[in-house]
């Protein structure tokens, strides 16, 4: 089972693109499958993920390295199915994981909800509750929860006083933003992405 990722910038038509598009394309670049990404519409971009379990991971990166700026967020659709490539780009290829995405990305704002999953598994309700509960402060991370957990996201091996150094702060300032911003607990929300993306993988659903 593949995974694309359909999204768009909130806050775009406040800011300059060159403002995230530095930001998000690095990124893109990073986490896509064969350099399969695309930006669209100045402000949409899709991403056939090389790394499918890291799906969440990659929304997570995505969405702290614009929270950093205290101007941008994203909306973040994930579908999971097939990929059937066509001469090599990703806007001419079809299959159900760029269905599912673009289709799911189209409803995000009607939900009120940015960040959800859909692989037509009966699982996606369970995994779409978990982000949504998530998103309770994950919607509210201010810059410098934000701005620490892109360091962590960037550099898992990272340690608390190298963050501390890199942002300027103190290790203990470090741990308490660390703190503040749930990281814990969103380590768990990454533990069962990828739980559920194995389980979704193999037509479990149990």
């Amino acid at each position: 089972m593949q995974v694309v990722l359909a999204g768009d910038i909130i806050g775009s038509q406040k800011n300059q693109p060159d403002d995230y598009l530095k930001i998000i394309e690095p990124i893109l670049k990073e986490h896509s499958k064969n350099g399969m990404y695309q930006i669209y519409r100045g402000d949409s971009f899709q991403v056939w993920m090389d790394s499918p379990e890291q799906g969440l991971l990659t929304c997570l990166k995505l969405k702290t390295a614009l929270r950093k700026t205290d101007m941008l967020d994203v909306r973040i659709a994930i579908g999971i199915g097939d990929v059937r490539v066509i001469d090599n780009n990703i806007a001419k290829s079809s299959g159900s994981a760029l269905t599912q995405s673009g289709e799911l990305l189209d409803s995000l704002k009607d939900k009120e909800q940015n960040i959800m999953v859909r692989s037509g598994n009966p699982l996606d309700y369970y995994m779409n509750t978990a982000l949504k509960i998530a998103l309770i402060y994950m919607d509210n991370w201010t810059e410098n929860a934000a701005a620490i957990l892109y360091e962590v996201y960037k550099n898992p091996t990272i340690t608390q006083q190298e963050m501390g150094d890199k942002l300027g702060i103190k290790q203990a300032t470090a741990s308490r933003r660390l703190d503040r911003a749930h990281y814990k607990e969103t380590e768990t929300l990454l533990h069962l992405f990828k739980q559920y993306y194995k389980d979704v993988s193999h037509g479990n659903i149990n």
